[in-house]
């Protein structure tokens, strides 16, 4: 595996919480913002495999519709935080 530096700018509070968990989990800051970023594409996937299948599907479709139009809910709202 290969790794890329590169430089990000973040808000100072932020920074400091990045900073005490990183120390809690007892992982650089690197890897730390590295799990997340893994974190937020894994879900942004998951977003994505639940549109299509809304789309196939119809948000509506009894039980199921309604289970995958709440996921779908959670996860925009997680991908919009980041």
């Amino acid at each position: 595996m290969s790794f890329m530096k590169t430089a990000i700018s973040i808000d100072e509070g932020l920074y400091r919480k990045a900073e005490k968990l990183s120390s809690k989990l007892n992982v650089s800051r690197s890897q730390l913002f590295a799990q997340a970023l893994e974190y937020l594409l894994e879900k942004s996937e998951t977003l994505e495999i639940i549109q299509k299948l809304n789309a196939v599907y119809g948000p509506n479709d009894m039980e199921q519709g309604v289970a995958i139009k709440g996921s779908k809910k959670k996860m925009k709202a997680i991908v919009e935080k980041w």
